[in-house]
């Protein structure tokens, strides 16, 4: 239950930078079956992030290679910003009960992927349990969404889930998701049992 309730949180922060953010463009993604093609097997163990910022580090150990910044949590922001304070605090005082903290992630002697616009990442009792990758709309005219999601559908084969507005890959350890939200695409790294 807890694993919903977090893997909907996420996916509600993607959702409100997408209304912060105030684009109707409308776009498509490639049906799984045409990016994937004829390989259907996916190989190898899912990815836990990217190099120097993935899950069950700590956020000092990612600090090494990148610069982070503990801040308040967005979807706490936003919704007091949308005038639901009530919401927002539940939000706040589930984190401080759970010791969940929220970190920017910006490049330092790492890069960030080409096109990603901002990363951040979840703590838990100090180990990072999540890391998001955001690629903006300029990133998204340039790249696209196959861009984004072909390198993965390439290297891991076929989807074990698609969303409709997106895809996501679980090898019983980590979960990587990648979501079309208007014109920002969002791409999770996901430990589960410690999201749990």
């Amino acid at each position: 239950m807890q694993v919903d309730f977090m893997h909907k949180r996420l996916l509600f922060v993607a959702f409100l930078a997408f209304l912060l953010a105030s684009c109707t463009r409308e776009r498509e993604k490639p049906h799984a079956a045409a990016a994937v093609g004829r390989s259907e097997a996916a190989t190898g163990s899912i990815p836990r992030g990217i190099t120097g910022a993935e899950v069950g580090m700590t956020p000092l150990q990612i600090g090494q290679i990148f610069t982070v910044r503990e801040d308040q949590d967005p979807v706490a922001m936003l919704l007091k910003k949308y005038g639901k304070p009530a919401e927002a605090e539940a939000v706040s005082r589930q984190n401080k009960a759970v010791q969940e903290r929220f970190f920017r992630i910006s490049s330092g002697v790492g890069k960030l992927p080409g096109g990603v616009a901002s990363a951040d990442a979840r703590a838990t009792h100090d180990v990072v349990f999540a890391i998001g990758l955001h690629y903006d709309e300029a990133s998204d005219k340039k790249i696209g969404w196959a861009g984004v999601a072909y390198p993965y559908v390439a290297k891991y084969g076929k989807p074990s889930e698609d969303t409709g507005t997106g895809y996501v890959w679980k090898d019983g350890r980590t979960r990587l998701s990648i979501e079309a939200s208007g014109a920002q695409i969002n791409v999770f790294f996901v430990d589960e049992a410690l999201e749990t």
